[in-house]
């Protein structure tokens, strides 16, 4: 899901400075569960059961099941049965659902893996579930030996039974929808009707796919975001690096940028939630080296699946979620670029501190909670209690948690001064925030 990211379609904006504000850090956080395995995205049925899915940690190896990681350094990425699906009752109970499911993660720390990815429920209450992938589909069945990453499938509760609906990995190579390097690493799914819509990360597109079982109805790239490398900051390798490609050419898409590391313009679509006036909200985590500031939200029409952007000025988004007033919530897995924080392979060396946004109808933004246990998070979803839950410490091996926060819980707005555009594109029919943070607020509120 790296080294990608989005640009701008023209919009109609006004420039006006307005007062933001941050939440008085009072919204409660409570640990639902914890030792988890990469945990990505999660679901509840109408029953208020909790499912999470769990990418694992891929494996070891020594069965040359492997790959190098087209987005950290290279890295093996190692194919294993260590993914699951896990369901928490309202009282807490803990069922492992599915076992043993494909995983691909950074060998040997069993970092970043991609395996279950999302898990949905319909509005008759049938579950669908999503698989990653972060790589070249064209090894997945033959190197890795893995054909059941990246697709979306009908899960059946009773029998356990698997029901392909749509192979994202085969679309990749056989379409290559935006027309770059060919990865695939589908990574959150919508529903909406009789039609699921996943977001893809590595493929950079959006896809609708009939839950009917008639397949991919519709793909469409989300549009490049143009920055210049001279404008962007990386970090220094270490010395004595060569390079893992042997000097191959770039792929399709990528420039090389300082220390001739590779740079793109493509977008990492990271979540995907049904709005309240039925488009699609979709988020980004932007292209290496992860510009801080640069990552957007957009609407995106269900029926042409062409996007405009709702708001600007983010960092590493990797979720949105609503509640039933309209509120939404945006959800930054690192608050400053990634590699600044955490060492490719898992070693933390900084602060890992997430934090989630408030983005009201009206447009006024407010820190719901920064840092203080969100760590490097990844997936958001508005339970039927009223409380976020999120999958904590996402991109690391048996730290992974599922937390939930109380947005009721906060209160006290402390004002700060912040620079916003104002776009036509707003929620429901109010204005949406555009907003750029300064050096000041970097840490403290990333929008």
């Amino acid at each position: 899901m790296k080294l990608k990211s989005f640009a701008l379609t023209l919009l109609t904006i006004s420039i006006a400075t307005v007062a933001g504000t941050k939440a008085a850090e009072a919204a409660s956080f409570t640990v639902v569960a914890d030792g988890l395995d990469n945990p990505r995205n999660i679901g509840f049925d109408s029953n208020n059961n909790l499912y999470v899915t769990e990418s694992g940690k891929g494996g070891d190896g020594k069965d040359g099941r492997c790959i190098p990681s087209p987005s950290s350094q290279y890295i093996p990425l190692c194919a294993g049965s260590t993914g699951s699906l896990l369901k928490i009752t309202p009282d807490g109970k803990k069922e492992t659902v599915l076992s043993n499911l494909t995983s691909l993660a950074l060998t040997p720390s069993g970092e970043q893996a991609a395996g279950p990815a999302d898990i949905k429920f319909d509005n008759k209450g049938n579950a669908y579930f999503l698989t990653g992938l972060a790589g070249d589909p064209g090894k997945r069945d033959t190197v890795l030996k893995s054909p059941s990453l990246g697709q979306l499938y009908k899960l059946d509760l009773n029998t356990k039974k698997l029901t392909s609906l749509a192979d994202f990995g085969a679309y990749e190579l056989k379409n290559n929808p935006d027309g770059t390097d060919i990865i695939s690493n589908p990574y959150a799914l919508a529903i909406k009707g009789d039609t699921g819509y996943v977001v893809d990360g590595g493929g950079n597109s959006i896809y609708s796919v009939g839950l009917d079982g008639s397949g991919i109805k519709n793909v469409r790239a989300i549009p490049e975001k143009l920055i210049s490398p001279d404008k962007l900051e990386f970090p220094t390798l270490p010395e004595g690096t060569t390079d893992p490609t042997g000097g191959a050419p770039l792929p399709p898409g990528y420039t090389t940028g300082e220390n001739g590391l590779p740079v793109s313009n493509q977008s990492v679509p990271t979540g995907v939630v049904v709005a309240p006036d039925g488009s699609l909200t979709v988020s980004e985590y932007t292209y290496f080296p992860y510009p801080e500031g640069e990552a957007r939200i957009f609407s995106i029409d269900p029926n042409t699946l062409q996007a405009r952007v709702l708001a600007d000025g983010f960092t590493q988004l990797t979720g949105v979620a609503y509640d039933p007033d309209g509120n939404l919530y945006a959800l930054q897995h690192i608050n400053n670029s990634e590699w600044k924080e955490i060492q490719q392979g898992g070693v933390i060396t900084g602060d890992i501190s997430g934090s989630v946004l408030k983005i009201a109808p009206d447009g006024k933004i407010t820190t719901i909670w920064d840092g203080k246990g969100l760590e490097a998070a990844s997936g958001i979803t508005y339970g039927p209690d009223g409380k976020l839950y999120i999958s904590n410490r996402a991109r690391l091996a048996g730290t992974g948690q599922v937390i939930s926060i109380d947005p009721r819980a906060a209160s006290v707005p402390e004002p700060t001064s912040v620079l916003t555009t104002l776009t036509a594109a707003a929620f429901g029919g109010a204005s949406m925030l555009k907003r750029k943070r300064s050096k000041e607020l970097a840490k403290a509120e990333t929008v």
